[in-house]
């Protein structure tokens, strides 16, 4: 849930609003799931709405999001039109909502998305020094909230100490304030470095913005050719340190690399502990910039929303109606093969960032066996195990040289990946999307003659596994279509494209 209060002078209590995170729909009470807006995003937003409702307001009054709490409540402890800024707080200085005047939102709402919204006189400090006067702590009678939990019941997620990453942004903006005289005009950089495929949203996402106060983008080094590959309007400040691993245990390389004091419980690097190396490994560029961390801080497949469009909605822009959204619309970009369709040739990428988005080794050697069988030749970014049942393996080292390789080949066939968003969302390329255990809504394109995805959609998508099914215990995702209908799949494609018949 989330709430607001809005008071109009001379009109007493203030005007109660309640919210909720869209599951899809754009009512009034609803507003825009995404998995990358920091909390502080979701207050401006919240004002956002609250203003557009009462445009009179002077006042605003609004619950911490990481807290489900109605605006009754709000009620019973603000009844009066407030005379300054404040923030209330449980005994230990955790916020619990947020009194700011209107002209936050019209001079510097941006700076909103910096807060911690976990340390009240951190908040304090710096919302007065952006509003340049000073910002009030108030106690509540209420017991202590206590420490914030691994996964809140709206989807805040804290497992691995990842909210710490907002403290941290605070306490570096705050430093920064109070060091530059000249801090109102930095640039504001959001944190977005790993893996490829989220570094492709978020580029993709700055294409599409109409306003954003973000001018540049922190990626790391590794992946620092995917913005410039995607368009990004967006800077990129590249991050000299390794990506992370996505699920389970790190390797020993990865703890050479990393050091075991990054290290979560599980053996995994710690989201919050990364962003704190990552700040020091920035170093001046981490006080040349307001730095907002942009990384899941909810469960990104709760919502029904594109990553583009979680994206977008992270970097200040929000989304009211199904029309604003990536498939409310057609992919800007098309793009065809200029060679003759005889023989036809579709380009694989197989594997995903887990053992249960990769599409099954047997399935895809009776896939390779079908299309070889009616002449189509078949080639898999790197998979030089599938040669010898007639596939041809090659590689993909950056954006330039898969651009070459889709360029080459009819048609993509792709797991819920990064080449498999490149294909389609930036080149426009007739592509196929293999969907296992992940959601197609959240990371596929609109559909058309060009895009279709392939998958059974049972019931048990999205299951949030990644080594083995919960149901069977097989290493297998029991979702991905049998092999002889994405060949269907694929020769029908290529007959509405190409005209191609096998």
């Amino acid at each position: 849930m989330l709430s607001g209060l809005a008071f109009v002078e001379g009109r007493g209590a203030g005007h109660p609003a309640d919210f909720r995170f869209s599951r899809g729909a754009f009512r009034d009470d609803e507003i825009f799931d995404s998995a990358r807006a920091t909390p502080g995003r979701y207050i401006a937003e919240i004002g956002r709405r609250l203003l557009s409702r009462f445009p009179d307001a002077e006042w605003l009054a609004i619950a911490n999001p990481l807290l489900p709490l109605p605006s009754g409540l709000l009620a019973n402890w603000i009844a009066a039109p407030p005379g300054q800024a404040e923030i209330a707080t449980d005994p230990h200085g955790f916020p619990v909502f947020y009194v700011l005047p209107r002209r936050v939102w019209a001079e510097s709402e941006r700076f909103l998305m910096l807060l911690s919204v976990q340390d009240a006189g951190l908040d304090a400090d710096l919302l007065a020094a952006v509003l340049a006067e000073p910002v009030a702590r108030r106690g509540l009678p209420l017991e202590r909230l206590g420490p914030a939990p691994a996964r809140g019941t709206n989807g805040w997620l804290n497992g691995d100490g990842r909210l710490i990453g907002l403290k941290l942004q605070a306490e570096l903006a705050l430093k920064t304030i109070r060091a530059r005289p000249d801090w109102r005009g930095l640039p504001f950089a959001v944190f977005e470095p790993m893996h490829a495929g989220d570094v492709l949203f978020m580029a993709m996402a700055s294409t599409l913005v109409t306003e954003t106060p973000f001018t540049r983008h922190i990626v790391c080094s590794s992946y620092a050719d995917i913005p410039e590959a995607c368009g990004s309007k967006m800077e990129t400040l590249p991050l000299r340190l390794p990506w992370i691993t996505r699920h389970g245990s790190a390797s020993a390389e990865e703890v050479r690399r990393i050091g075991s004091p990054w290290l979560a419980a599980d053996g995994s690097v710690a989201e919050g502990v990364y962003f704190e190396k990552a700040l020091a490994r920035l170093g001046p560029a981490a006080e040349q910039n307001f730095i907002v961390f942009a990384r899941i801080l909810r469960l990104y497949y709760v919502s029904v929303f594109h990553l583009v469009d979680q994206a977008r909605f992270a970097l200040g822009e929000s989304l009211n109606a199904f029309s604003d959204t990536l498939h409310g619309r057609a992919n800007p970009a098309e793009g065809r093969c200029a060679v003759p369709a005889e023989p036809l040739k579709v380009l694989f990428h197989l594997n995903g960032g887990w053992t249960l988005k990769t599409y099954p080794l047997e399935k895809m050697r009776r896939l390779i066996h079908s299309l070889r069988g009616v002449g189509v030749e078949v080639s898999v970014i790197d998979r030089p195990d599938l040669v010898a049942d007639g596939a041809v393996s090659v590689v993909s080292e950056s954006s330039a040289a898969l651009r070459g390789l889709i360029e080459k080949h009819h048609i993509f066939v792709g797991v819920d990946s990064f080449p498999h968003h490149f294909s389609r969302l930036r080149m426009g390329w007739p592509t196929i999307g293999l969907f296992g255990n992940t959601q197609p809504t959240n990371s596929d394109a609109a559909y058309g003659a060009d895009y279709q995805t392939s998958d059974r959609t049972l019931a048990c998508n999205r299951c949030g596994a990644h080594h083995h099914c919960p149901l069977n215990g097989e290493p297998d995702c029991a979702n991905y279509m049998a092999p002889e209908r994405v060949a269907g799949d694929i020769l029908a494609m290529a007959q509405r494209i190409y005209g191609y018949s096998a």
